[in-house]
């Protein structure tokens, strides 16, 4: 009994000193791999809401242009307008000599006069013969007669109608109006002046300032990538900086996509539509146009400085699988806030993108993380 016991005591105490040694040697293979392990900070990838711009440079286009031009020939007697001042459609701007038209307009209605007394007395004639005609008192040849020309007659009135019409139209050309509302440009002609009828020399031009187009141009390569970040989007916001670099204070939408590619550049032409209550943007300015492509979009970034591009441009980056550093090609896109790439493919939520020894690294390094950009931001939060 007592050399059983004592075997049995024996056997615990070897078995406790085996599992010792076990853990011992697992213990230290443990720090052996730990401390061969190359400490690396990573960012764990989770979308965020970006968004996305692409800017322009651009040129001030007013939606409309109207030159003004005299439709009747004359000397310009006045002018109505101050340059530079706002005008609506239909103000008098210019004041040509009217006295030959009023000359013409009188002598008109004299005319159409003597046509309607002519023609009321053939008619009275015609009616007069149709009366003889019946009770054979004149021939059929002088009631057909006297029938053309009361015919005649009322078609000479017509005519000289016609003519007092048009002396009214030149008449009121005399006064020349603007044809559209907006801003008045310098004038071109001054008091006295001759000017003829639809001289090549416009007397000045009107162009509404609010709202006003903004014309850009872009490769169709581009053209297409924005459209495709568009997506259902047709009509997305654009700021303008001014020519001295300022933030315009108004924004505006894309309004216009072009049609077609100019065959000799490969640009299309977009178009987008600001306020401009303040007549701040003038025609013919250059400006720069920031058309937003994404607005708070979720989307995975990276710093440019993680994303290593090989000689055949492709893009990688190194990722923690099981403790080891793994090789991983991505596609980037835009770059976001100054220094980051858009990630398109290539990552997942979770993901650990290695950020630091990047030098020291190659695929297949044990890498242990050191820190957590993300974990530790979330844990702040908390």
């Amino acid at each position: 009994m007592l050399v059983n016991r004592f075997n049995v005591g024996l056997l615990s105490v070897v078995l406790v000193v085996g599992i010792t040694g076990c853990d011992s040697q697992t213990s230290k293979s443990q720090q052996v791999m730990a401390s061969h392990s190359l400490p690396v900070n990573v960012v764990t990838m989770a979308k965020t809401p970006i968004t996305m711009n692409t800017e322009l440079p651009a040129r001030v286009i007013a939606t409309r242009v109207s030159e003004v031009r005299p439709q009747v020939t004359g000397i310009l007697q006045k002018r109505f307008f101050e340059e530079g001042q706002t005008v609506q459609q239909g103000d008098v701007l210019y004041q040509i000599d009217p006295a030959p038209y009023q000359a013409d307009l009188n002598s008109a209605q004299a005319a159409l006069l003597k046509a309607k007394a002519d023609e009321s007395v053939s008619r009275k004639t015609a009616l007069r013969y149709q009366d003889l005609v019946k009770r054979k008192l004149i021939s059929q040849e002088d009631y057909d007669t006297a029938e053309g020309k009361w015919q005649q007659a009322k078609a000479q009135s017509a005519v000289a109608q016609a003519a007092l019409d048009n002396a009214k139209i030149s008449l009121s050309y005399t006064k020349v109006t603007a044809p559209i509302s907006g801003r008045i440009d310098i004038s071109n002609v001054t008091e006295g002046a001759l000017v003829t009828a639809n001289q090549s020399t416009a007397l000045t031009t009107i162009q509404p300032l609010d709202p006003i187009y903004v014309d850009m141009t872009q490769s169709s390569l581009s053209m297409a990538k924005i459209k495709k970040s568009l997506g259902a989007h047709s009509n997305p916001k654009v700021t303008l900086k001014l020519e001295d670099g300022t933030e315009y204070d108004q924004s505006g939408i894309l309004t216009f996509s072009g049609t077609r590619v100019d065959t000799t550049t490969g640009s299309v032409t977009l178009r987008a539509k600001i306020p401009n209550p303040d007549a701040v943007l003038l025609p013919g300015m250059f400006v720069r146009a920031s058309i937003v492509i994404a607005d708070q979009k979720p989307m995975y970034t990276l710093s440019q400085a993680v994303v290593n591009f090989g000689q055949g441009g492709q893009a990688t980056v190194y990722v923690v699988e099981d403790g080891k550093a793994a090789i991983r090609p991505v596609t980037t896109g835009a770059t976001v806030k100054g220094n980051k790439w858009v990630i398109e493919s290539g990552l997942k939520d979770g993901d650990q993108v290695i950020t630091s020894n990047l030098i020291k690294i190659r695929p297949g390094t044990p890498v242990q993380v050191v820190s957590d950009k993300n974990h530790d931001m979330n844990t702040t939060q908390k």
